[in-house]
């Protein structure tokens, strides 16, 4: 036998049952979670300094300042809320300037003409392997 909908019938079948909400409610606590996870992840303690494989210096992010090296000519650090970042270079491209402040472990700001690497390392160990932007 066949099964005949009338308009009485169709008009009372809702567009979206709660399964439907339940399962949009979720998605949207999962694209949340994913947005704001790698904000929560650890703040480095320190920055590393290296020229090609040599460390450098360590500078401790809980110090504000301006610093500069003998290895590294025309390259001002500045250490600030937290975060460093490189605020004058003598390179061409100005790369490393335009990378910003970096504040979370496994970060790295980069000046290839300098040879410069600046990385953040915490005691603490991370799930994270790599941090982009």
């Amino acid at each position: 036998m066949k099964t005949v909908v009338t308009a009485m019938e169709n008009k009372e079948r809702k567009v979206i049952n709660k399964r439907d909400t339940i399962i949009i409610v979720l998605i949207i606590i999962i694209a949340l979670a994913c947005l704001f996870i790698p904000k929560l992840a650890d703040r480095g303690g320190c920055a590393v300094i290296k020229c090609g494989d040599e460390a450098v210096a360590e500078i401790s992010l809980d110090k504000d300042g301006d610093y500069t090296f003998p290895e590294f000519e025309g390259m001002i650090f500045t250490v600030a809320d937290g975060a460093i970042s490189v605020t004058e270079s003598s390179c061409g491209d100005h790369t490393c300037m335009r990378t910003g402040a970096i504040s979370r472990s496994g970060e790295v700001i980069v000046c290839v003409p300098n040879k410069a690497a600046v990385t953040i390392e915490s005691k603490e160990q991370s799930d994270l392997d790599v941090v982009l932007k």
